[in-house]
């Protein structure tokens, strides 16, 4: 085990989801600080210069394969969980197969992926974002599986932020609110279309300025991976213009 963590510039950083949205920015931002980065999702419309690894984050053996590639110098410095999919929809609407899918993306996939890479990112002594989403923090109706498996993923943070402090690894979620990407404004028509217009004009409650852009997320997660945040670990930053 290293002495103290590498500095940015010389890490080995591992960011899920990162075809698109979030992941995208996230994946770009480390990139631009010279990290080594690998960039996991079933598609691959990663950035350029940044290592395609195929990853089906719901999928166990794809996890372990995926993590095994990108640990190929021994360590993971930045473990950065952003992979995700939306549910809205009225309980009655939701199928098993609908629960299963959410779960497995939003909640098992991050559980499975830190306990797959903790023994590198232990050689490291890196540390764990997770993004978790202001439906994990506060109430939001016909978001029912979606909530439980942010704030399951929320919870989760917390309970490994105390389990790990005493080895130096820090473990942190972001949560945002409403982000200016595809799937979002998936979800917003579906609203619009099919539910409840409340629930869209509380989706946009937040300060002026409109959605929020992934790189502003993707800034927060840079943050708590850098060692200006040394100290930071257990934290559920809300990043969401004031929803919760």
């Amino acid at each position: 085990m290293t002495d103290t963590p590498h500095q940015p510039g010389s890490r080995v950083v591992v960011v899920t989801g990162a075809a698109s949205g979030i992941g995208f920015a996230t994946a770009e931002l480390f990139r631009d600080l010279g990290d080594t980065v690998f960039g996991l999702d079933i598609k691959p419309t990663v950035p350029e210069g940044v290592t395609y690894v195929e990853c089906n984050v719901g999928d166990l053996d794809s996890i372990n394969a995926a993590v095994e590639t990108c640990a190929g110098e021994g360590r993971i410095d930045v473990l950065a969980n952003v992979a995700g999919i939306v549910q809205f929809g009225r309980i009655e609407t939701v199928t098993p197969e609908e629960w299963d899918r959410v779960h497995a993306v939003d909640l098992r996939g991050p559980f499975f992926l830190i306990q797959a890479a903790l023994p590198h990112i232990r050689a490291a002594k890196g540390n764990i974002v997770n993004v978790s989403s202001v439906a994990g923090n506060v109430a939001q109706p016909y978001a029912t599986a979606y909530a439980a498996a942010k704030g399951g993923l929320t919870q989760f943070t917390k309970a490994l932020a105390l389990e790990l402090s005493p080895e130096g690894i820090r473990v942190n979620a972001v949560c945002p609110g409403t982000v200016d990407t595809p799937i979002v404004a998936e979800v917003f028509h579906k609203l619009t279309d099919d539910l409840d217009t409340r629930v869209a004009d509380r989706l946009m409650m937040m300060l002026p300025g409109g959605a929020i852009a992934p790189k502003e997320i993707g800034e927060t997660i840079l943050w708590l991976a850098s060692p200006a945040a040394r100290m930071v670990t257990g934290a559920i930053i809300a990043h969401d213009g004031g929803m919760s």
